[in-house]
């Protein structure tokens, strides 16, 4: 397994070093999201890949895709030119995305959730924090998932237990329609995770690298709500994370009438969980977690 924790000397230039002000930017702006891969951090705008930074300081920008004309001239990231850099950056995508058919809505999605649970106003009210987006490993996982999370229940936030929560993105639906290889629907993704968490030596590897990196998510301020679950006092802890994992699915803007919801489930184990919308936003609540039994419109 390729771990996504980075190094603490790689930290310290993201939270103190040369690189802080990447962090800073990040932080600040609702719309972009930093995301711990390794040997480098990535951010991300609208779901796609803006800036990615590795450690010995090396910068690289927008993929050649998102310049429609061959001819357009690349921009270059820098240190000193941060913001310049970014702000044209965002309206290439903006241009991009405008022109194409766009297929960076559940990312765009997945980055929301991580705002709305990690930084928001709400975020230190929320049931669940954000780790990583956008997860594969074959090794373990056999597979990808669009959400790490872990639910820490903010009405008992002195118990300081976790569980790792594994949460798929359908934007649509169309997205949750088993279709051929292209689109696994439902019960291809509720299989992976019943095959990853028969395995618990990859339970807890994985477990234990995404709750270090919602850590260091924590210590770079890109995550609120956290003091408590690391340190007891002046004193750094280190959490209890639950055995089993979790798997939740999140459907967005799916139609509250299409039927085609109704014929995945019946696929599906009893005991598969959805996550239920708190009014309008993407905040997550455990109390809002729905099993197939419990959804209104599948029971019609």
């Amino acid at each position: 397994m390729k771990k996504r924790s980075i190094s603490n000397s790689f930290l310290e230039q993201l939270k103190t070093g040369s690189l802080k002000s990447i962090t800073d930017y990040v932080r600040v702006d609702p719309y972009l999201d930093l995301e711990l891969r390794g040997d480098s951090v990535m951010i991300y705008y609208r779901g796609g890949k803006i800036l990615t930074v590795y450690e010995k300081g090396l910068l690289a920008g927008l993929t050649d895709e998102y310049y429609l004309s061959p001819d357009t001239e690349r921009i270059l990231p820098s240190i000193d030119g941060l913001h310049d850099y970014l702000a044209h950056a965002k309206h290439i995508v903006d241009i991009y995305e405008s022109m194409q058919n766009s297929k960076l809505g559940e990312k765009e999605i997945q980055q929301r959730v991580v705002y709305e649970n990690n930084l928001s106003v709400n975020a230190d009210k929320t049931d669940y924090f954000i780790a990583d987006v956008e997860w594969a490993d074959n090794d373990d996982l056999g597979g990808r998932i669009d959400i790490v999370a872990f639910r820490w229940n903010h009405m008992e936030h002195r118990k300081r237990i976790v569980q790792l929560t594994l949460i798929e993105v359908k934007q649509g639906e169309d997205a949750i329609r088993t279709n051929g290889e292209n689109s696994p629907g439902l019960k291809k993704h509720y299989e992976d995770y019943l095959s990853f968490k028969k395995d618990q030596e990859s339970v807890n590897r994985v477990a234990k690298d995404m709750l270090l990196v919602l850590k260091q998510k924590k210590e770079l301020g890109l995550v609120k709500g956290l003091d408590k679950l690391f340190e007891k006092g002046s004193t750094e802890i280190e959490p209890q994370i639950e055995a089993e994992p979790d798997f939740l699915f999140l459907l967005a803007n799916y139609h509250y009438y299409s039927k085609y919801l109704q014929i995945e489930c019946k696929e599906l184990q009893d005991d598969c969980k959805f996550i239920n919308a708190s009014f309008c936003g993407y905040g997550l609540y455990k109390d809002l977690i729905k099993t197939k039994k419990e959804l209104k419109f599948y029971s019609k």
